[in-house]
């Protein structure tokens, strides 16, 4: 059974809002997706042919983008904590990592490694519950 692929444009958008939320540059995003800022400008509207690699780059980058969303439970400013902070699996931050050849599928294995290993709860909230007492307490950590 062969998949559809989602329409380019669609995909253009997850895309797009997904690197807002993140704040990536136009810079960042074209060495994301291995292209120039010229042609990323020039297939903003329309998207790329669903066989270029720019197009499985989009497709890999909401992957990651929604597994970080869902184990942070939309917190935005744990997904930015995390993504931005240097990260010892990658040796170095996963915004650097994502430029990488193989980037966005090696964070997107090390996030769902996470989910499926239940230390969902040491990157979920990023900001880690201490007993403190008889309360708890959150205390800002970033894991590596």
């Amino acid at each position: 059974m062969s998949k559809t692929p989602l329409p380019t444009n669609v995909v253009t958008k997850a895309f797009t809002w997904a690197t807002q939320e993140l704040g990536l540059d136009v810079t960042q995003v074209s060495e994301i997706l291995g292209i120039s800022t010229q042609t990323l400008a020039k297939n903003t509207l329309n998207g790329f042919e669903n066989s270029a690699p720019a197009y499985r780059k989009q497709l890999s980058f909401i992957r990651m983008y929604y597994l970080l969303s869902a184990m942070s439970k939309g917190n935005t400013e744990q997904i930015h904590s995390w993504f931005y902070s240097y990260n010892m699996a990658f040796g170095s931050t996963p915004s650097d990592t994502c430029s990488q050849y193989d980037g966005l599928e090696r964070i997107s294995d090390y996030l769902r490694s996470l989910k499926q290993s239940d230390a969902e709860e040491q990157f979920s909230p990023i900001l880690s519950k201490h007993k403190q007492g008889d309360g708890s307490a959150l205390q800002k950590t970033t894991m590596h």
